[in-house]
């Protein structure tokens, strides 16, 4: 792939790896704005071709490259930069437009303007908080690229139980993994005792409607 990755702060750091893991061979464009970090990248990412550009330059240099780029990540340390940078990669485009958030109050801003993707890196923090912290419901993990969507949800009850083994009947196409309180992993809910989680994975407006079940026994 040709991948254009716009910026040189950690987000951008962390995104160059994530693609040289992935596609070694890969042509991996990196744009910064300032001589330091353009020599600093270089060093990190020998295989990458570091360009310095001014900031107002970059929207010119994705549109004479746009035919030759199969993505765009922006992960400059400003969301207006990032959006109009996707904005124009959009415009021209680009199959792949992908925006790293510096603020998640910012995600309906980009998703408005209809990026493909939009990684909010603090959202991690709400999950990691909601397991560690014992939240009744919890979505671990929701794909960018499909409809996939996986949740926890603590059996904090016999009824919620029953409920979830009664919703998990009439879906072929979700699946669920119980976890006693000590940690043993089963597929059959009989195993579960009060206290483990259900680890539930399936469609995402299906999942949705099982979460919205189990918020519902948990507040009777």
């Amino acid at each position: 792939m040709r991948v254009l990755l716009i910026g040189g702060g950690h987000s951008a750091y962390f995104a160059a790896r994530a693609i040289r893991e992935i596609d070694p061979d890969g042509h991996l464009i990196i744009i910064e704005f300032t001589r330091e970090k353009v020599e600093m990248l270089s060093r990190t990412f020998p295989s990458a071709e570091v360009l310095f550009q001014e900031i107002d330059r970059v929207e010119d240099y994705i549109k004479e490259n746009s035919e030759l780029l199969d993505a765009v990540i922006a992960a400059t340390e400003s969301d207006s930069l990032n959006l109009r940078y996707c904005r124009v990669a959009r415009e021209n485009a680009v199959p792949i437009t992908v925006s790293i958030l510096n603020n998640p109050l910012n995600y309906e801003i980009f998703k408005k303007e209809k990026i493909n993707y939009i990684i909010d890196p603090y959202r991690v923090i709400t999950i990691q908080l909601f397991e560690i912290l014992g939240a009744p419901v919890n979505v671990v993990f929701s794909s960018l690229v499909n409809n996939l969507e996986i949740a926890s949800v603590r059996i904090l009850n016999e009824k919620l139980l029953h409920e979830l083994r009664s919703a998990l009947d009439k879906h072929d196409d979700v699946i669920a993994a119980f976890v006693s309180r000590t940690g043993e992993i089963s597929s059959s809910p009989s195993s579960v005792s009060l206290g483990g989680s259900a680890y539930i994975m399936g469609p995402r407006e299906k999942i949705e409607k099982l979460l919205q079940l189990s918020r519902n026994v948990v507040m009777r």
